[in-house]
């Protein structure tokens, strides 16, 4: 018993000794560190001097226009009269001549100036749930469809109106430049010409339903003046039928809102490309580094440390040797 009693004492001396060489080594860590500190603090009019020259240096780095910020920004379009293919094959030329590197493109097709650059493009289809069912007539095509798609946004983004664009320009670049790339986006010349065939097959399709309207009006007035007692009992006759009126009148009601939906329709899709975002907010796209103003003094001072402490570490060695 009285051993044991001897090595619990043993064990918590053990302890105690263990605990004080942790708290001598810790506090000779934190001496040394703050000499450190101290010793490297002592230099301070080499520091401020390798500060103000790495804070010139970022200084001068950042108004060099290549070294600015670039900008981001983004325009929500509305592609009509099947115009989205052609939309996308000329964002896919865009980005080949943005890999190519190809300066002389950019100046004379898109009248970019030295200051102006495309650095990225890319655009993606707007899906809302309304106009994605109103792509398919029942449930059966659109369940065939989703069932054997890999990539369901890829094939049906011809068939979409609202697309989203990205672009990624120089700091140079401004709302001009986006107005640029606009006027280059929506002057293909097939525009025009499916635009033309859009108008002219609504034009006829408004043109056949006022005449079919017409055909209903003289049907009903002629079976009316005919036939008083019927009419009030709102029979026709058509095609060799006995038909209610209010289903006749039901077929004109309808051609009167597609007539009216039609012309609304020549008057918002009168252009092939539509631009929602008149003014398009050009942000400036943060560096990964940051500023270099802030960044060159900051290397500069690790290296210092880095070389003082190494020079330190090399001496004191000698010493040893």
């Amino acid at each position: 018993m009285k051993k044991n009693k001897t090595s619990d004492h043993q064990e918590e001396i053990d302890v105690f000794r263990f605990l004080k060489l942790i708290s001598q080594f810790v506090g000779g860590i934190i001496k040394k560190t703050m000499k450190l500190v101290f010793e490297i603090f002592a230099k301070w009019k080499i520091l401020l001097l390798i500060t103000v020259i790495a804070y010139i240096l970022g200084m001068l780095y950042e108004n060099k226009n290549e070294y600015q910020p670039e900008k981001e920004g983004s325009i929500l379009v509305n592609l009509n009269h099947g115009s989205s293919i052609y939309f996308y094959n000329s964002i896919d030329l865009l980005q080949k001549k943005i890999s190519s590197k190809d300066i002389s493109f950019f100046s004379e097709k898109l009248q970019f100036n030295s200051e102006e650059a495309l650095l990225d493009i890319s655009v993606e289809p707007i899906i809302s749930s309304q106009a994605f069912f109103e792509l398919f007539e029942d449930h059966n095509q659109m369940k065939v469809l989703i069932n054997n798609t890999d990539d369901l946004d890829e094939t049906i983004k011809y068939d979409i109106k609202q697309h989203k664009m990205y672009f990624l320009l120089s700091n140079g670049s401004s709302s001009a430049t986006v107005d640029k790339i606009m006027r280059y986006l929506s002057s293909n010349p097939i525009y025009e010409a499916i635009s033309n065939v859009y108008t002219r097959e609504t034009l006829n399709k408004i043109e056949e339903s006022n005449k079919t309207i017409r055909q209903i009006n003289k049907l009903v007035e002629k079976y009316s003046a005919q036939n008083p007692e019927n009419g009030k009992n709102s029979q026709v006759y058509f095609d060799g039928k006995t038909e209610n009126v209010t289903g006749v009148l039901t077929i004109k009601s309808n051609l009167i809102e597609e007539i009216a939906q039609s012309k609304t329709d020549l008057i918002v899709e009168s252009t092939s490309v539509f631009r929602y975002d008149e003014e398009v907010a050009l942000i400036p796209k943060k560096k990964i580094f940051g500023k270099k103003t802030v960044l060159f003094p900051a290397i500069a001072i690790f290296t210092f440390i880095f070389f003082y402490l190494s020079r330190k570490s090399f001496l004191n060695f000698r010493k040893i040797v």
